[in-house]
């Protein structure tokens, strides 16, 4: 599972495009264009859990790549599953 790190101030997700909701989670998402295909990445401000809404058959190459570059930033760490 992938999760942030705990050093990782979660405010600086908004930089790559993320925003607080008021059901506890950062959120990244968006519906694919000509389609009511929901994709997102939601992140439990508690657990810091990385979690991904993907809808079969759509090409989900944009949250794979925004996963990547959090990666990249050094934000992300791989933890078992408890």
């Amino acid at each position: 599972m992938l999760r942030i790190k705990k050093e990782v101030d979660l405010k600086e997700l908004e930089k790559f495009g993320f925003e607080e909701n008021e059901y506890n989670y950062f959120y990244y998402g968006f519906t694919r264009p000509n389609s009511n295909s929901e994709i997102s990445i939601l992140i439990d401000i508690e657990t810091r859990d990385i979690l991904t809404y993907l809808d079969i058959n759509v090409d989900n190459s944009k949250i794979h790549d925004k996963i990547y570059d959090l990666i990249v930033a050094g934000y992300v760490e791989k933890v078992e599953e408890e």
